[in-house]
């Protein structure tokens, strides 16, 4: 278990520590990309060593975060040290690649906003209402009272903006708005980092017309998924956007997207209106929200579609 931190002990932790070393998750989206990158940008200017590791390979769509060259894929046979290992939301400690094996630490500290959260470190700051980790993000700052510049407050809108599906999903509340205006008032520019995450690469379109074929409706029409098999799959080609593909059709509850990036190895997507995502999610060792969750099957794609199909039918009989 966890020792739970308020946000002043987190930014106390933060600042006692002369080095640091931050993890996002792999398939990292704009949160834990963003989150991080804005906090390891102010956490620099105090004067902390701090490093970024990514084990995955960053969408570049992304390209446009401030900070973003900082990101290195971790080498497995490289030992990486520090004062304190801060990962960055994720809900496990599988969701990190090879960094739970390279990193040592004096100390481990999770930021999270996962209902699904296993407290597998330290020491956790935990925010299940938040939109986004971005969000969680403003509230440090403002808590501890440390100076946010622009280019922040890019990295925490597009984290926030982002995980709430550009304040369409139903995680966008009041106090979302309110953080998200406040970013604004630094000098953010929504239209210039929505035109950037919306640019689809010619390689992405070119997938996508191979993938849109496989759409197939189950359970009485209620589940919609469609499926990227492992002859398909190229790792620099971004498919973040393909489950919104299958979530919005007339009378689908579940949109799954299922990618086979190795033989026997199938990543999971889940976009739900009603059913538990999170619920269905953690039975495969994975999590997220209420509305949208994740996890590997490692199946080869027409079994973990059998295996989540069958998890989400018990589900829906609830």
């Amino acid at each position: 278990m966890s020792k739970k931190l308020n946000l002043k002990e987190t930014g106390e932790l933060l600042l006692a520590a002369k080095s640091l070393i931050f993890c996002c998750h792999v398939s990292p989206d704009c949160d834990t990309l963003g989150s991080a990158l804005g906090l390891m940008r102010f956490l620099e200017q105090q004067g902390k060593q701090v490093t970024l590791l990514v084990d995955d390979v960053i969408n570049k769509s992304f390209s446009f975060l401030p900070g973003i060259a900082k990101a290195q894929m971790p080498e497995a046979d490289k030992e990486y040290t520090a004062d304190l290992f801060v990962v960055i939301d994720a809900s496990s400690w599988d969701r990190i690649g090879i960094c739970n094996q390279v990193v040592k630490a004096k100390q481990l500290l999770n930021i999270d906003h996962h209902i699904s959260n296993t407290e597998f470190a330290e020491y956790l700051y935990l925010d299940a209402q938040a939109a986004a980790v971005g969000e969680i993000m403003v509230d440090l700052f403002e808590t501890c009272g440390w100076e946010m510049d622009k280019a922040m407050a890019d990295n925490f809108y597009t984290a926030i903006s982002t995980d709430c599906g550009s304040f369409r999903y139903s995680n966008t509340t009041p106090k979302t708005m309110r953080q998200a205006a406040k970013l604004l008032e630094l000098g953010v520019n929504p239209n210039e980092i929505n035109e950037n995450l919306g640019l689809n690469s010619v390689a992405t379109m070119q997938l996508l017309a191979k993938v849109l074929p496989t759409i197939t409706f189950a359970l009485e029409g209620r589940v919609a998924y469609i499926k990227l098999t492992n002859d398909l799959y190229n790792k620099e080609t971004s498919t973040e956007t393909f489950v919104n593909i299958v979530r919005y059709i007339e009378g689908v509850d579940v949109g799954i997207f299922f990618k086979e990036v190795e033989p026997g190895k199938t990543r999971v997507s889940m976009r739900t209106c009603k059913t538990d995502a999170a619920a269905i999610a953690v039975q495969f060792a994975g999590g997220g929200h209420v509305r949208a969750a994740g996890c590997t099957v490692m199946a080869p794609i027409d079994e973990a579609v059998d295996q989540v199909l069958a998890a989400i039918a018990k589900e829906m009989d609830k």
